[in-house]
């Protein structure tokens, strides 16, 4: 392609340095020898763009080198110039190239669009050019009529669809993605109803095509409009600039163009350009021997090169613009900025951005996500924190470096940020007064979920258990007792709102806790003492029974073991009828219910409680992919399975874009979630597999690890994005994907904590041969004086009930029987057809008329127990006379039974 060189290159020069004037007719001349010279071997190729520059997009690049023989580039600045060197047979592209934009945030905006007048169109036509055309401003269907001026539009849950095949790996109704927010022109009343656009842009739900069908209104992509005219809404001539999903389908599109304005043309669509953000390794072959510390070292790494790691200045301009009252716009435009991120990090010390959203801008970057969330810093301080310990010999500078920001992180979650609950017994400002759980410490330890105004009145127990989990990785990595006070206050904070079922609310205001009045109520015990009431959705329940179980091993405070046993013996007692989905699908309920499983092993390592961990484990290896001839594993997204207790999908087109939503249409679809569902299963089965030594949990882990190292992005495109792991990941495409419906946290986005944090956490723990579990029994010696001290005065004695009246007894009879009604479900109740059980216990006379209960059994237990699993005594079940038998003269802590007899 000497000729291509030669003409761009010349057009260029001689422009830009006055050199020849463009009205001359030495100019032309020269341009038109070129021009003859580049057509010798084949048709050429005018290409033109909007931003007065001859070169610069995709489309060109790809010609350029993929053309061979079959067709010669020329580049130029307009299409006047253009049509002065075209010649019959060659083809005219009129691009957008990359459409401008502030801030990266795309603008509707006309002069962005491209121009081609009534007198270029009819000289087009008559020297038989084929035309490729984007984003024009104005068009009619008859070129030779007055064009029309066009509706501008922009994109927001529109996606590409093939209403045809396209290309091998397009065929009809096939979803192509050019993502959000894309300006494009609405072409829908420009064509005759014979005319059927090639692709459309509709609202579709659907996975990999559009599953439910094409919705009533769409509007045309791209079109054939005539036998020489081949249009475009919006500009397609950056796909890889753009990062436009899957690359496949889009080099489908791109060979489409091509062979439309150069029929000849023999261009493959296979491996037409590389992407710009693309996996750390393929699908095949073996993994480097360091690849596993190397996606450690790159995944932390990204925190601080994604600029997600907030300077004074940036957090007070996030705060700027971004708080409840401000202008959305200015939000968008601080989310927008563009890299690099002028915000030297703060070593952690203000805390960490959210992460990325699943937008991608004009020129491939991706808008960040600015909350400031408590579960986030402390998640992400475990990662620092595994890498300090790692490389603490081999790499001291950035261990050091890596130490301080774990601390930082850490010490702003747990200590700076104010996200504790305070307890001011003393406060009596208005302001005081309008928080009274502060004043009467029912919400004492709880912790706010994020830096906003709403979000300190508002916790979440899922947020508060991960942030204890990533904060009890930090400490045991660390050492030192600086965080204790506060992980103790917040493990218990959280117990007493818990009630004796082991559930509570899984979200709530902290004023919930104390009622109308504030102080004076009953507070926190009106919760700590109710029976409860089951929420069958581990994904909001169960990782603060994990953080229990943890706190019952350093404590030995009894409740912290007998709640989240009480609870995960419900949850399996009624898996899978009783379990229902999130809104983003279930199999993100057996990946969370692993740990705590784990760590129940761990304190109780009864043949039941592993059975219970196998059960789970065996169900999530059901969703388990794994090529022959690889040593990894894929775990696709389950939406329903046989006999749980609800499914969930998007129901129709109408609703994509309206929830948080699952990443697959159906169960069979490719696709692994590393924000709800493989980067927890990792995090479980690495803990399953340390408490158990089953070497089937170690080898799924394995394969999951490869399958993670893998998939983690790599790009020197976007050095922002490298090492991310991104929420979607197709494992058939090969690259991240998924159904975009998601109101908050798309395909492509990047959560800190929840995906980032543990995955490398993990990769460390991996490296360092230890697991949480471990790391968590190396504060017991420091800790245990704190849990004493807190345990005190969170649970003060509460004033005995009223005594029971006696009970009537015929004198002269030593045993004593009592028929108790209750619905706890550790007494297997409730019996068939009710809520309740009618347990009969059997007690003898001691002391002076009191009462000491022996026995118990259930005669009508609940569905799936027989009788003979439901009696009890003091000589078989010593463990149980704390809280369902007492002593001589008082009652079971967990049962009101009579202590006397008259």
């Amino acid at each position: 392609n000497v000729g291509v060189a030669i003409s761009c290159r010349l057009v260029s020069v001689l422009h830009s340095i006055r050199m020849v004037p463009l009205n001359s007719i030495m100019f032309w001349l020269t341009l038109a020898v070129v021009a003859r010279l580049a057509a010798a071997n084949g048709p050429t190729l005018h290409f033109v763009t909007n931003n007065g520059t001859a070169s610069g997009t995709d489309l060109q690049e790809i010609a350029t080198t993929k053309c061979g023989s079959d067709c010669t580039v020329q580049c130029h600045n307009t299409v006047t110039e253009a049509l002065v060197s075209a010649q019959k047979g060659d083809g005219i592209l009129v691009l957008a190239g990359l459409l401008p934009a502030v801030g990266g945030n795309p603008s509707v905006n006309a002069m962005s669009t491209t121009v081609i007048t009534n007198a270029e169109c009819a000289r087009m036509q008559s020297l038989g050019l084929r035309l490729y055309w984007e984003f024009p401003r104005q068009y009619n269907s008859n070129l030779r009529q007055t064009l029309q001026p066009l509706e501008l539009r922009q994109t927001q849950w529109e996606r590409a669809v093939a209403t045809v095949s396209v290309g091998p790996s397009t065929p009809k109704l096939a979803l192509l993605h050019p993502h959000k927010q894309v300006d494009f022109v609405d072409l829908s009343s420009t064509f005759p109803p014979s005319t059927v656009p090639e692709l459309v842009l509709a609202r579709v739900a659907g996975y990999d095509n559009a599953s439910l069908g094409l919705p009533p209104t769409t509007y045309p992509l791209l079109t054939q409009a005539n036998d020489w005219t081949l249009v475009a809404a919006t500009s397609l001539s950056n796909p890889r600039t753009r990062r436009f999903s899957p690359t496949t389908r889009w080099q489908d599109v791109i060979v489409r163009i091509l062979a439309h304005v150069a029929p000849r043309t023999s261009i493959s669509s296979a491996g037409l350009w590389t992407a710009s953000v693309t996996t750390s390794f393929p699908r095949d072959g073996p993994l480097p021997a360091t690849a596993e510390l190397d996606a450690l070292v790159r995944g932390v790494d990204f925190f601080a090169v994604g600029g997600l790691l907030p300077s004074a200045r940036a957090a007070t301009a996030m705060v700027q613009a971004c708080t409840i009252g401000k202008d959305p716009a200015e939000c968008e435009k601080f989310q927008r900025r563009l890299p690099p991120y002028n915000f030297s990090a703060a070593h952690g010390a203000l805390g960490i951005f959210e992460g990325y959203t699943s937008d991608i801008s004009l020129d491939g970057s991706q808008p960040m996500s600015t909350g400031v969330r408590h579960d986030c810093i402390n998640e992400v301080s475990s990662s620092f924190a595994a890498r300090a310990v790692l490389l603490s010999k081999t790499n001291v500078s950035l261990s050091a470096s890596d130490r301080k920001t774990a601390k930082a992180l850490i010490n702003f979650g747990m200590i700076h940020g104010g996200y504790e609950q305070p307890w001011v017994y003393g406060g009596g400002s208005e302001e005081i007064q309008e928080s009274p759980w502060a004043l009467s410490g029912d919400a004492f330890g709880l912790m706010a979920w994020e830096q906003s105004d709403s979000a300190f009145r508002l916790f979440y127990k899922d947020d508060n258990a991960r942030a204890l989990l990533g904060a009890i990785a930090t400490a045991g990595l660390l050492g030192g007792s600086n965080w204790h006070a506060v992980l103790a206050a917040n493990v218990l904070g959280n117990l007493r709102a818990t009630p004796i079922d082991g559930f509570g609310p899984s979200s709530a205001h902290f004023s919930d806790l104390v009622g109308s009045r504030g102080a004076g109520t009953e507070g926190w015990r009106s919760i700590y003492t109710s029976e409860g009431s089951p929420e069958y959705s581990p994904h909001y329940q169960c990782y603060i029974w994990a953080c229990y179980l943890w706190g019952f091993s350093v404590s030995k405070f009894q409740p912290l073991y007998d709640r989240p046993a009480a609870a995960i013996r419900i949850m399996m007692e009624n898996f899978p009828a009783k379990w229902i989905p999130t809104s983003n699908g279930i199999a993100m309920q057996r990946a969370r219910m692993i740990l705590p499983l784990a760590f129940l092993v761990r304190v109780n390592n009864s043949v039941e409680h592993q059975q219970w961990l196998a059960t789970m484990i065996d169900g999530y290896l059901q969703l388990a992919v794994c090529p022959p001839s690889t040593d990894w594993c894929a775990f696709k997204e389950e939406l329903n399975a046989p006999g749980w207790g609800g499914s969930t999908r998007v129901p129709d087109n109408e609703n994509y874009g309206t929830f948080e939503a699952p990443l697959n249409q159906a169960n069979g679809d490719p696709v692994s979630d590393f924000l709800y569902s493989v980067n927890f299963a990792l995090l479980g089965l690495h803990e399953a597999a340390a408490a158990t030594g089953n070497a089937t949990y170690t080898t799924y882990e394995d394969k999951l690890t490869s399958f993670m190292v893998r998939a983690q992005a790599r790009s020197s495109m976007h050095p922002t994005l490298d090492g991310a792991f991104f929420r979607g990941f197709d494992f058939e495409k090969w690259e991240a994907w998924g159904s975009d419906a998601d109101i908050g946290w798309g395909a492509w986005s990047v959560e800190t904590g929840w995906t980032q944090s543990w995955i490398t956490t993990v990769l460390g723990f991996r490296q360092l041969n230890t697991s949480l579990w471990q790391l968590g029994q190396e504060v017991e010696e420091s800790i245990t004086d704190d849990f004493e001290a807190l345990v005190e005065t969170m649970f003060e004695p509460v004033p005995p009930p009223p005594p029971q009246p006696c009970l009537k007894h015929p004198a002269g009879q030593s045993t004593v029987n009592y028929t108790l009604t209750t619905a706890i479900t550790a007494l297997c109740a409730p019996s068939p057809g009710s809520n309740v059980s009618h347990v009969v216990y059997t007690g003898a006379i001691c002391g002076n008329k009191s009462i000491v209960w022996n026995s118990m059994r259930n005669p009508s237990p609940r569905e799936g127990y027989s009788i003979a699993q439901c009696e009890w005594s003091r000589q078989a079940n010593p463990n149980d006379i704390p809280e369902f038998f007492g002593d001589c003269g008082t009652s079971g802590t967990s049962v009101t039974l009579p202590t006397s007899v008259c």
